[in-house]
Formats: structure tokens, sequence, C-alpha cells
């Protein structure tokens, strides 16, 4: 999955679990910017936070200086291995709510192969849901907390008319299954990894 997503409110019913805060629409979410979630804050309540997209990290780098990383995304198959995002997956789960998101695939059945913008959305789904984790981060001097979420990824579903963009795609959950996410012990949201197979679930416009 590429890093751009839109989210320009809660349109449709989907959403009217929660209650929603006054938030801006952006066409252009991009990694480290502020973007709502969906958390449950005790059993049946849930709120709207913006937390801002990717965890973040710090490696050695080859002059031996730790260099920061933003991982805006998690596999799925490796979610309960790996040791950036298998805490946050058992213990702190959310859902990011979007209207789309953009891939920019160079494939020839789309302006011949040449590198071009598409936007990937659901259409009977105006608003849908993709599974996340977050966690917060503490400024040791300061004691300010920041907030951070991720999205989980998958390949895309088997018939999807996706597939042929990227070879990874959001984990897409229905409606029913948020609270599933939101609430249920690992184990059963580790049941929930797996490629959204509706038929004709998504469709693509080509954006120039």
């Amino acid at each position: 999955m590429c890093g751009r997503y839109e989210f320009t409110g809660p349109i449709g019913k989907e959403f009217d679990f929660v209650q929603w805060p006054e938030v801006q629409p952006d066409l252009d979410i991009r990694p480290t910017n502020e973007a709502p979630v969906i958390m449950a804050t005790g059993t049946s309540i849930y709120e709207v936070q913006l937390r801002h997209w990717g965890f973040i990290r710090y490696w050695p780098g080859k002059t031996g200086k730790l260099t920061k990383k933003n991982l805006i995304n998690a596999m799925s198959e490796s979610i309960t291995k790996t040791r950036n995002f298998k805490k946050a997956f058992a213990e702190r789960r959310c859902v990011i709510p979007l209207n789309a998101w953009f891939e920019w695939p160079e494939v020839p059945e789309i302006n011949g192969g040449v590198k071009t913008k598409v936007r990937i959305f659901m259409p009977d789904r105006p608003t849908f849901g993709a599974a996340g984790i977050y966690e917060d981060t503490i400024d040791k001097e300061t004691g300010e907390v920041t907030g951070f979420f991720s999205m989980l990824t998958v390949e895309p579903g088997q018939n999807s008319p996706i597939k042929s963009l990227h070879d990874r795609s959001p984990l897409v959950l229905p409606a029913h299954e948020y609270d599933a996410w939101l609430t249920g012990a690992p184990d059963l949201a580790e049941s929930l990894l797996h490629p959204y197979e509706t038929p004709g679930a998504f469709a693509y416009e080509v954006l120039r």
C-alpha cells in the first residue's frame, strides 16, 4: 500500500456508533500527518482521537548514528511476531476511517504503463474502516504525550480488481467486525487477518 489516503468525514451511517468531533476534511493524508482513529475506551464505549500516522523507531545507520524510521504500515502476516507491532496488536487496536486510498501503478492497462495515480474506493461503503494499532510516546523532558497509529496491510483478494495495482492493500474490516477488532481477545483479532473477498467491493478511478 502506498502512503496516501483520504478522509473527508463519516459519510453514511457506518460510524454512527461513535460521537464525532469536528474533523477537517483531508484529501491527502500522508505519513506523520494527524488523522482520526476510533478506539475502545470501555465496554461498548468508543471515541475518536487524532493521532500521527506511523510508529516512530530508530535504527543505527551506516555512520553509527540513529536513523529515524516512520512505520506507517504493519504486515498482517507477521504482526503477532514482529517486535515493533506485536504488543500493540495484542493490547491496542483501532479502526482507521477512510474514504479512499491511492496507488501509483505502472501497469499496461492504465495509461499505457506510465506511472499514474489511481484512487481506490468502495462503491457501497463511502466511508469504511481499516484495521489499525496505536501507541503513545512520552517526552522524557517535557512529559508530553504524543499518539501514533499504524495501518495493517494484506495481499488483495484473489479476485479483486485492485490486485494488479499493488501487492498490498489496507486490511479493510466489515462493519460488523469493528467491535471484535477493537475489544476482542488477540486470538479473535487474529482470525480477522485476511483479505476482504466480497465480490465487487472495490473499484478504482484513474486521476489525471
